[in-house]
């Protein structure tokens, strides 16, 4: 699958799942060493099409065709240049993450394990007009620091090695949102399991990922 068709199915993923809604969003690939496809401004990522898709340039401003990349361009080419290691970033508006942006509300993730696996940190940054060269450098000095952005009163920008493993974070952001905002409401106190415990779980989890060692007979 190209990289065009990657991001067109992404877009629909987003919308299908109430990720994002309307105009709103941006997603993006690096598509060589020097340049990345993201959506144009404008676009409603559940129809994207390719002439919705603009190659621009990592390293410079310069993009390819007649239409404009998204408003928020500058924050994409950013986390490229900083995180070589990334290949996809989404930026989204999932109902329970934005309105956790809009509050002060802490977001811990030490409660369950799929989150401390896909969320080792959650970084917030604050308030910057969207599309602003605030906004951008403000995101990307934090990029390097976590794969997971809480835009304070904006929404949630996730950083991947495919478009596969940006959404997956995308996702559980929102689940451990849901939870958190859905225990305050019930005025239940979750069971959160400390820094000691969040800290092991992710050390035994880099163990396993870690390739074994050759047997020597």
């Amino acid at each position: 699958m190209d990289t065009e068709e990657t991001l067109i199915k992404c877009g629909i993923e987003l919308i299908r799942n109430g990720l994002t809604w309307g105009n709103s969003g941006n997603i993006s690939i690096r598509s060589e060493s020097d340049t990345f496809l993201i959506s144009a401004s404008g676009t409603h990522l559940g129809s994207l099409q390719s002439n919705d898709i603009i190659r621009c340039n990592i390293f410079d401003e310069m993009h390819e065709g007649s239409r404009t990349p998204s408003m928020e361009t500058g924050f994409h080419r950013g986390i490229y240049q900083v995180c070589s290691e990334s290949n996809a970033i989404i930026h989204s508006q999932p109902f329970y993450s934005t309105l956790v942006s809009c509050s002060d509300m802490e977001i811990r993730t030490d409660f369950l394990p799929e989150a401390m696996a896909y969320l080792p940190s959650v970084v917030r940054v604050p308030y910057y007009h969207a599309g602003s060269l605030e906004l951008a450098a403000a995101i990307t000095r934090q990029a390097s620091t976590t794969q997971v952005l809480l835009l304070n009163n904006h929404g949630v920008v996730c950083r991947g090695s495919s478009l596969d493993e940006a959404l997956l974070k995308t996702q559980t952001l929102e689940l451990c949102c849901k939870l958190l905002v859905t225990s305050r409401t019930a005025q239940l106190d979750l069971n959160y399991l400390g820094n000691e415990v969040l800290e092991d779980f992710q050390h035994q989890l880099q163990n396993r990922q870690q390739p074994a060692e050759p047997e020597h007979h």
